[in-house]
C-alpha cells in the first residue's frame, strides 16, 4: 500500500486524544463512613461497570474515528488484482526461442505456448508503457506494440543458446533505470535446469519477475558431438528423461561420409554408411552416452569429406543430426629403422597393402636409435636394451626435444581420450616419461605413456608384446595408422560453434587448413525443467520472483502497479463510526 499525500499520517497521533481525555476525566469519589451507605453499594458497583463499559467504547469509537479521517486524508492507494488499468510500466519480455523451444509437448511446440504468453503481455500494454522484446540472440528490440507483435508472430525456433541468468539481469537493469513507476521482466521459457544450474541474476530492489512455469518434462536424445578419426567415428548422446521413467531402450545411430568433398567440388573417392547402437545411461533425468561406429576409411580418398550423424526422430528434431568434416589426409610416406620391431614392420605392410602408407622418410619409426635430423617427423619407441636408454635420451635432447624416459613404471591400462583403439589396452612395462608439459595423447596409472612435443611421438614402451598387449589387439593397425597419418603430421583445425548446422572451411590461399563444424549447444538436448525453487535463486531470489501459471500471470502481470485510491471507502467508514459513537453517547447517557 502507499499514499498520496504520506505526510497526512502525522495526523495519527491525534488518534490518542481520546484515551487521553479518558484519563484526565477519571474521578476517584472520596470514601465516607457513612452507615447507610452500605446499603448503596451493590447499586454503585452496578453503576460503575456500566460507565466503564460505555467510556471504554466510546474511547475505541473516537479513536477509530480519527485514525480513519486521518488515513482518509493520506489517500492511500490499494493494489487490485485482475484487469483494470495500471500506471506507467517499464517491460522487458523475455522469449526464449532456443533450440529447445522447438520440442513437442501435449501435441505442439513449447514455442507455441510461450508465444501466446508473449502477445498476452503486449496485449495489456498501453500506450504510457516501454516495452522491450528479448529473443535467443539477447538483443532487446523495442517499438510500437503493433511491430513487437509483429516479430512474436514471425518468430522460430532459433539455433542459439539464451543465457538466461544473464538476459534476466540485462533486462531488470534496463527496466530499473526507466522512471516509471511499474518495472517487471516477464520470462516466457521452457526453464531448462542446464540454463539456471550456475549463476544468480543482479536484480535491483523494485523490479518484479514473474516467470511462466514450465510445462511437462519429456524423454528426449540427441547427438552432441561426432569425432571422426582413422577406422571409427565417436558419437556423444545427450537428452533427458523425466523422473519416474524408465531409461529408454538403446537407439539406433546412423553415420554417413561422402557425396560431398571439400577439395573436388562434390562427389568423387566414394561414399560410406554405418550403423551402431547406443545405450543411454546417466542419472539424475539426465542421459549420456557414447556410441563408437568402425569406418571403412579405405574407401575414401585423400581430402575433406563431410558426413553427417543421424538419430531416429524424437520430441525435439533439432538435435537428432550433426554434421562433421573430416581430413583423410593423402597416405604419408614413412621408414621404420630395423630397431622399431617386427610388429610395427608388419603393421606397415599392411598400411601400404591398403594405400594408406607409402615408402619415404616423411616419418620415421624408430626403436631407441637417433632419428635422421633431416627427418620431418619422427615416432621414437624405447631401446630394447636398458644399457642403451641414455644415449637415446641424449638423442632426444639433441633434438630438443625436452622429455626423456626415466625410471621403470608400473604396469596398468592405457587410458587415451583421443586414440579409442588403444583404451583399456593392458601395459606390463614401460619407462615413465619425464619432462615439459606438451601434448600427452595416452597415459598409464595417471603418468605419461605416449607424448607429442614439435614434430616428435615419444612411447613409454616398445610396441612388442613382451612390454604391451597393444600388437594384438584388433586396434593396433589402425593406431599406428593414426601415429603415421594424423597424429605425428599434426590434425587439422577443426572447431566447433553454436548455430544452425553447417560446415564452414578456411582457407589460406588454394589450400583448406581448417573448418568450424556449426549446430546447436548440446546442452538444448536435456529437456528437464527446473524446480520452482531453482528459478526463484537463479533470478534474484524468493521477494523479487514469482514463477506462475499462465492464468496466475495473466492475472499478475502489471498488477504492481495496478492501485486505486481508498480514501472514499475510508470516509463512508468514518461517518459509520460517528454514527455509532452520537448512538452510544446518546442512548447510553
Amino acid at each position: 500500500m502507499s499514499f498520496l499525500h504520506p505526510l497526512a499520517l502525522l495526523g495519527l497521533a491525534a488518534a490518542a486524544i481520546p484515551a487521553l481525555l479518558h484519563l484526565l476525566q477519571r474521578r476517584i469519589p472520596p470514601e465516607l463512613d457513612f452507615p447507610p451507605v452500605r446499603y448503596l453499594s451493590a447499586a454503585e458497583r452496578e453503576s460503575a461497570r456500566r460507565l466503564k463499559l460505555r467510556h471504554l467504547l466510546l474511547m475505541i469509537l473516537r479513536t477509530a474515528l480519527i485514525a480513519v479521517i486521518v488515513l482518509a486524508a493520506a489517500r492511500p492507494l490499494i493494489p487490485l488484482r485482475g484487469g483494470g488499468a495500471h500506471q506507467p510500466t517499464a517491460v522487458v519480455i523475455i522469449l526464449d526461442n532456443s533450440p529447445s523451444s522447438g520440442a513437442v509437448v501435449s501435441a505442439g511446440p513449447v514455442l507455441d505456448r510461450l508465444r501466446v504468453a508473449a502477445r498476452s503481455s503486449l496485449a495489456r500494454a498501453t500506450s504510457a508503457d516501454r516495452v522491450w522484446l528479448m529473443l535467443c540472440d539477447g538483443v532487446l528490440r523495442g517499438g510500437t506494440r503493433e511491430a513487437l507483435l509483429a516479430i512474436i508472430d514471425s518468430t522460430h525456433a532459433g539455433w542459439q543458446r539464451l543465457n538466461l541468468v544473464d538476459a534476466v539481469g540485462r533486462a531488470a537493469r534496463i527496466v530499473d533505470a526507466q522512471p516509471l513507476p511499474g518495472r517487471e521482466v516477464h520470462v516466457l521459457s521452457d526453464l531448462q535446469r542446464t540454463a539456471l544450474a550456475s549463476g544468480r541474476a543482479d536484480v535491483p530492489r523494485g523490479v518484479r519477475i514473474l516467470a511462466l512455469e514450465p510445462g511437462s518434462a519429456v524423454t528426449n536424445r540427441g547427438i552432441a558431438s561426432v569425432t571422426v578419426s582413422e577406422g571409427a567415428a565417436v558419437i556423444e548422446l545427450g537428452g533427458s528423461t523425466p523422473a519416474g521413467r524408465d531409461i529408454p531402450q538403446p537407439v539406433p545411430v546412423t553415420i554417413r561420409i561422402g557425396g560431398a568433398r571439400r577439395d573436388r567440388g562434390g562427389g568423387g573417392g566414394g561414399e560410406i554408411a554405418a550403423r551402431g547402437l547406443a545405450t543411454p545411461g546417466g542419472s539424475g533425468g539426465t542421459m549420456r552416452s557414447a556410441v563408437t561406429v568402425s569406418l571403412p576409411v579405405q574407401s575414401l580418398a585423400p581430402g575433406w569429406w563431410l558426413g553427417e550423424a543421424a538419430l531416429e526422430p524424437d520430441e525435439l528434431r533439432v538435435d537428432d543430426r550433426r554434421p562433421f568434416a573430416w581430413r583423410v589426409a593423402p597416405a604419408a610416406r614413412v621408414t621404420a629403422t630395423p630397431g622399431s620391431g617386427s610388429f610395427v614392420a608388419a603393421a606397415l605392410a599392411v598400411l601400404q597393402e591398403g594405400k594408406r602408407v607409402s615408402e619415404g622418410r616423411d616419418v620415421v619409426i624408430s626403436g631407441g636409435e637417433a632419428a635422421p635430423p633431416n627427418a620431418p617427423h619422427a615416432i621414437v619407441q624405447p631401446p630394447a636394451d636398458p644399457a642403451l636408454v641414455g644415449q637415446a635420451n641424449r638423442g632426444l635432447a639433441a633434438r630438443g626435444v625436452p622429455w626423456h624416459w626415466g625410471d621403470v613404471g608400473t604396469p596398468g591400462n592405457l587410458v587415451a581420450p583421443q586414440l579409442p583403439a588403444l583404451d583399456g589396452t593392458p601395459v606390463a612395462r614401460r619407462y615413465r616419461l619425464d619432462g615439459a608439459s606438451d601434448e600427452v595423447l595416452a597415459t598409464v596409472n595417471g603418468e605419461p605413456w605416449l607424448v607429442r612435443s614439435g614434430n616428435v611421438l615419444l612411447l613409454g614402451s616398445r610396441l612388442d608384446t613382451a612390454w604391451t598387449a597393444l600388437p594384438t589387439a584388433p586396434g593396433f593397425v589402425p593406431f599406428i595408422d593414426a601415429l603415421v597419418n594424423r597424429i605425428v603430421i599434426g590434425e587439422a583445425d577443426v572447431n566447433s560453434a553454436e548455430g544452425a548446422p553447417r560446415v564452414e572451411f578456411r582457407t589460406r590461399g588454394t589450400d583448406t587448413v581448417g573448418a568450424t563444424v556449426f549446430g546447436p549447444d548440446p546442452r538444448e538436448s536435456d529437456l528437464t525443467p527446473a524446480t520452482p525453487a531453482l528459478v526463484t535463486t537463479a533470478f534474484g531470489g524468493r521477494d523479487r520472483v514469482e514463477v506462475l501459471s499462465a492464468s496466475a500471470l495473466s492475472a499478475e502481470r502489471f498488477s504492481g502497479t495496478r492501485r486505486a485510491d481508498a480514501s472514499a471507502i475510508l470516509l463512508i467508514l468514518a461517518l459509520l463510526l460517528a454514527a455509532i459513537e452520537l448512538a452510544v453517547a446518546t442512548r447510553t447517557r
